[in-house]
């Protein structure tokens, strides 16, 4: 009356795979959003010296490292989507997928960590150089601009986390799937 059919995998598990897309994935919005963030950053402040006082509006422009990050994040969530395109598209089935697109993958795979790397350097360094300046402003003006440069940083480190933990994960055997995998009979109960 009742039949049961018991499917055995004959695939090996694809659990890396998801790990890395989903990870790949928050690493392009994670650098996409900070450099948003950051582009956004501006404040109105007066800032008082020996000529009297002056009213200015700084934005991230006016630090080069803030140019810097922007800059970066955006070309590495670029090249991040070429990474998804080519995981997703052109696959990693093993030794009989083709051998370019792997190749490419890696190297894609280095550049937007060096990217994410290098914009999170940069914010860090420039927070830690600028932060009196852009402090006195903020607390002036009453501003936002640090919290943006500060929200921005955290995004920043965010994709180098994600960053950093994709070019792990796909390389580390994860002992599940999560792809549909291939039936013959297409029954799955």
């Amino acid at each position: 009356m009742y039949s049961s059919s018991c499917h055995v995998m004959s695939e090996k598990p694809n659990g890396s795979k998801a790990v890395t897309l989903l990870l790949r994935l928050s690493t392009l919005v994670l650098s996409l959003i900070s450099a948003v963030v950051m582009a956004t950053a501006t404040s109105d402040c007066t800032i008082y010296g020996h000529g009297g006082a002056a009213k200015v509006t700084i934005m991230f422009k006016n630090y080069r490292p803030f140019v810097f990050l922007v800059v970066l994040n955006i070309a590495a969530a670029v090249l991040e989507a070429a990474a998804i395109y080519l995981q997703v598209v052109k696959g990693d089935d093993g030794d009989e997928a083709p051998k370019l697109p792997r190749i490419i993958l890696v190297v894609l795979d280095v550049v937007v960590l060096a990217l994410v790397n290098a914009a999170t350097g940069a914010v860090v360094a420039a927070v830690i150089a600028y932060g009196p300046e852009i402090d006195a402003c903020t607390v002036a003006g009453g501003g936002r601009f640090r919290e943006q440069v500060r929200r921005s940083e955290l995004l920043s480190i965010a994709a180098s986390i994600s960053a950093v933990s994709a070019a792990v994960a796909k390389d580390v055997p994860l002992p599940f799937s999560v792809w549909p995998l291939s039936s013959e009979s297409g029954d799955y109960y």
